[in-house]
């Protein structure tokens, strides 16, 4: 099979890849376009060029609207910045901003002029690596894993891969997304797994090396405070922490396993916060039938779930001024107790008492004296002493305001005293009695 003019197939095709590759050219000439460091130093090439030719002259920009930037004739006003190489080339060092444009080398033949295009980009590496994170996306079911290299110019190259292995190629991304200098993988959750790592490489036009970071994926982890205390009409806040989770977890909270998808919303009796990986639950006004057991505190991002159990538990308030009550009354009722036991078996304590408290030091600047006078008949035998030692009466004289007051016989006396003072009278009516008597 001959193509139309006679030329073979293969040959055809052999010459169209040929002219894909060589840059083009045509009577301008050829362009390139070429990307330097800015700071560094660049040499601009001018290809092709005749060794027939008598002048090389470069412009920056139209070289039928600007003058001439560089001869190898003409002597232009010097540049450090600007020299020519092998009497072709442009070598520019100390890049700036405003080196970056096109550049027209142009080549004078005898009879013919050539002309080769240059468009020099001055390029600025970020100065910083590549920033890595995950994200759940809204419906909470796939996983989004976001790369960004900011601060360069042009944008930098970023590509995920997992275990070596580029994700564009992987049959499990959603979708790809790249803006600017942020680049966005879109995946399905079935093969995440825990501790899974995924890489971020980036690269650039004037940068050898190439910075990476990495992502590696969480379940859930959770922990709470201790189960909490409410009272009737008391307001309770049950706490839940989210540890670690990569993602970032949503948190909702549940009643109890006897309703397990059923989440409580926000509003009435109930109030929901999130600080952090901090979730809140407050219960106002609690009420002893509808709000004690246990709650769930779920934790769920595209890698798993995780539960925990907070429990509750709502109690009647104490009447704390009837226990007082209680126990004031108890404790005086004791203590009269106990005086009444002292006083019934030892009524000449309170006697003791008295005596000690007149006696005390800061009690003698009153001038009150207590003074206990026993009377007894020495004289009798010892048999009277007997008779009379069990009716023997305590007389007491007390010396108040420098006046002495005969004072009445006590009263604070056991009973087998007053009953031998009525039943045999007074001690000189018993002596009279005995002198009669002999």
């Amino acid at each position: 099979m001959r193509l139309p003019g006679g030329t073979p197939p293969a040959r055809f095709f052999f010459a169209l890849c040929v002219w894909r590759l060589v840059p083009r050219r045509d009577a301008a000439g050829t362009e390139e376009v070429v990307f330097g460091k800015l700071g560094g130093s660049i040499l601009l090439l001018c290809r092709n060029v005749s060794k027939e030719a008598t002048e090389v002259v470069w412009f920056q920009g139209d070289p039928h609207s600007f003058p001439p930037l560089f001869s190898s004739r003409v002597a232009l006003p010097p540049d450090v910045r600007f020299s020519l190489v092998d009497n072709s080339s442009l070598r520019i060092t100390e890049l700036r901003a405003q080196d970056e444009g096109n550049y027209t080398c142009k080549e004078v033949l005898n009879k013919t002029d050539h002309e080769h295009r240059v468009q020099l980009l001055v390029a600025n590496p970020p100065q910083s690596t590549p920033k890595c994170w995950a994200e759940t996306s809204s419906s909470g079911l796939m996983l989004q894993l976001f790369c960004s290299w900011p601060g360069g110019y042009p944008h930098p190259t970023l590509h995920w891969r997992e275990e070596g292995h580029d994700l564009e190629n992987s049959s499990w991304v959603i979708s790809s997304t790249s803006s600017s200098d942020t680049h966005m993988e879109t995946l399905n959750s079935s093969h995440l797994v825990h501790h899974k790592v995924f890489k971020c490489v980036g690269s650039h036009v004037v940068k050898q090396e190439e910075p990476a970071c990495t992502v590696e994926l969480k379940i859930p982890s959770l922990e709470s405070e201790p189960p909490q205390t409410c009272f009737v009409g008391d307001n309770v806040t049950l706490t839940c922490r989210v540890t670690e989770s990569t993602p970032a977890a949503r948190v909702a909270w549940l009643r109890d396993i006897t309703q397990p998808e059923v989440e409580i919303q926000p509003g009435g009796r109930y109030l929901i916060t999130q600080e952090g990986n901090v979730s809140r639950l407050t219960i106002r006004n609690c009420s002893q039938g509808t709000d004690g057991g246990c709650y769930v505190c779920k934790a769920q991002n595209p890698v798993g779930l995780r539960e925990l159990f907070v429990c509750l538990t709502v109690k009647q308030p104490v009447n704390i001024v009837g226990v007082v009550g209680a126990v004031v009354v108890l404790s005086l009722l004791v203590v009269l107790t106990l005086t009444g036991v002292i006083l019934y078996y030892n009524p000449l304590l309170c006697l003791r008492g008295r005596s000690f408290a007149l006696h005390m030091p800061g009690n003698q600047d009153s001038g009150d004296v207590l003074v206990l006078v026993d009377s007894e008949d020495d004289d009798e035998g010892k048999g009277e002493e007997e008779a009379l030692s069990s009716s023997t009466k305590h007389e007491v004289m007390a010396l108040v305001n420098g006046n002495s007051i005969q004072a009445a016989y006590l009263n604070c006396l056991t009973e087998g005293d007053d009953g031998e003072q009525q039943g045999g009278g007074s001690p000189q009516e018993t002596r009279g009695e005995e002198a009669q008597g002999v």
